[in-house]
């Protein structure tokens, strides 16, 4: 692998030699990739669009996350930075490399919303998003042509075996029991965080190669902390979403014109509230409980999305719930 790694600088040299002003431009589309700004554009299709859209697109992007860090893991790809001083990192990166994230995570999630849409236009708008934001990873020199590959085939795999389970499992889910419901929320938050956690205790033994460490910087590529926060959102958004069905019923996303704009303004206000109040009051250095305090944390900003947010903008009157709201896949997302 290492061989090959070698041969594919070719292309970040190339792609690097083009000039900063490239650069540039590939550092802002990048983020149009990151996770944080889809925890911030998931909520907006959930609250002001299509809640069922927005809670299936959620799905899309945990369950990328979940597997993109399993496979990180089990990999234990270089970045092209870590083994060449030539290239010029545009970013920092504390996991391993391949495959690429912003690759799978991007074709999962505008994928998705793509065939949410059911707009020709869209499909074109995504697939131009999706090869962009790949592009910007080998502009920037964090991946290699291998791991942008890799990530779009399993970003496009993913794609194909949601769009086969999401109706009979969502039936199935359907007729079971709020308290089963809430049950496989959770014990399947904990498989998340367990199938990372299996595959860095396999590789307990591994040492990153010296010369990587002296140019990769500040990284920790075997850590937990990204399954505790996809298993805490994932918890936190199907279960809270379970019980606001259960006992009143489903935002209705559509309701509404400048109010949709003042429930995405609270909502968000509220993601930021928990994420920077509670991360500047948890300690992050107290091992076991520090990574329960981690899956708290991000169980309620998972909770707050799906569930308590909808209940406060029904009560400051710029939102509504109904009970038994069929959902709309054919709905128009743009």
């Amino acid at each position: 692998m290492e061989v090959v790694n070698q041969a594919e600088l070719a292309v970040n040299l190339f792609l690097q030699s083009l000039g900063p002003a490239l650069q540039s431009i590939m550092g802002a589309i990048t983020q149009l990739g990151s996770e944080i700004f889809y925890i911030l554009f998931m909520p907006t299709i959930y609250w002001c669009v299509d809640a069922w859209a927005g809670l299936r697109i959620g799905v899309m992007l945990l369950s990328s996350v979940c597997f993109n860090g399993f496979f990180k893991v089990l990999l234990k790809g270089p970045r092209p930075y870590w083994i060449s001083d030539k290239i010029i990192p545009g970013a920092h990166e504390t996991s391993f490399g391949i495959p690429s994230g912003h690759a799978m995570n991007s074709t999962a999630v505008w994928g998705w919303s793509a065939i949410e849409s059911k707009n020709r236009k869209v499909y074109w708008a995504a697939t131009v998003m999706v090869l962009l934001i790949s592009l910007s990873r080998l502009v920037l020199g964090v991946h290699f042509l291998s791991d942008v590959l890799l990530g779009l085939l399993l970003g496009a795999l993913l794609l194909l075996a949601f769009s086969k389970l999401q109706k009979p499992l969502g039936a199935w889910l359907k007729k079971q029991s709020l308290r089963n419901q809430l049950f496989l929320a959770f014990f399947s938050s904990l498989f998340i965080i367990g199938l990372s956690a299996m595959v860095i205790l396999l590789s307990s033994g591994w040492q990153m190669p010296a010369d990587w460490a002296a140019r990769a910087g500040d990284v920790d590529p075997l850590s937990l902390e990204g399954a505790l926060m996809t298993g805490g959102l994932w918890f936190g958004m199907l279960g809270g979403f379970a019980w606001l069905r259960a006992r009143r019923g489903v935002i209705q996303s559509n309701f509404g014109t400048w109010q949709r704009v003042l429930r995405y303004l609270v909502g968000i206000a509220g993601v930021i509230a928990i994420y920077a109040g509670l991360g500047s009051l948890f300690p992050e250095d107290l091992g076991l409980i520090s990574a329960i305090l981690r899956y708290i944390r991000y169980f309620l900003i998972g909770l707050w999305i799906a569930c308590l947010s909808p209940l406060l903008f029904e009560k400051m009157k710029i939102g509504r719930i109904e009970a038994e709201y069929k959902p709309r896949s054919s709905a128009p997302l743009l």
